[in-house]
């Protein structure tokens, strides 16, 4: 009897022990979704590799394949934000995409676009955008990248060795 209540406490000191390791970690993103948060100013866009990509899951109508460069993908834990470059390749066509994922609000960036391995270009369109568009359909592969290994729910992973393996395992977070 006094083995069971032993071990029943110290699983209630072992649970307490992991909520308390947690606060601090959780704590450091709970400002990232304020209204005056700012950005940093993102650096240019790395130079990427299209043998080193780690597959985007498309439709399998999708004539057209997904891929991050693991070795483009940056974390920046003070800001929240994860960078990286996502290549496109069709039948006729390799284009990149310089982009930026927010997990604290559920949102993407992109900065720059490549065409045909052509100079970066500055993106018209660079504001942040949720990965659900306005009907609550996904954006597909800013929402799979951070589904699929970026994010912990609404925080960033606090390393790319993180980032890289759970892109690799395929495992999807829950809250997204």
């Amino acid at each position: 009897m006094i083995g069971r209540a032993h071990a029943r406490w110290a699983g209630l000191f072992l649970a307490g022990a992991l909520l308390a390791l947690a606060l601090p970690v959780s704590a450091q993103y709970a400002d990232l979704d304020r209204a005056d948060w700012k950005e940093d100013t993102p650096p240019p866009p790395p130079a990427y590799n299209v043998n080193r990509l780690i597959e985007i899951e498309m439709p399998r109508t999708s004539a057209i394949k997904m891929g991050v460069d693991p070795d483009t993908i940056r974390v920046n834990v003070e800001t929240g934000i994860v960078r990286y470059v996502v290549v496109a390749r069709g039948t006729s066509a390799v284009n990149a995409s310089y982009e930026g994922i927010r997990c604290a609000t559920g949102e993407y960036r992109v900065y720059a676009r490549q065409v045909q391995g052509g100079p970066w270009t500055d993106a018209d369109d660079s504001e942040w955008k949720s990965v659900r568009d306005q009907s609550g359909v996904v954006v597909r592969h800013p929402y799979q990248l951070a589904r699929g290994g970026m994010c912990i729910g609404t925080a960033v992973r606090a390393s790319v060795p993180e980032i890289v393996r759970e892109l690799r395992t395929g495992n999807q977070s829950l809250y997204y």
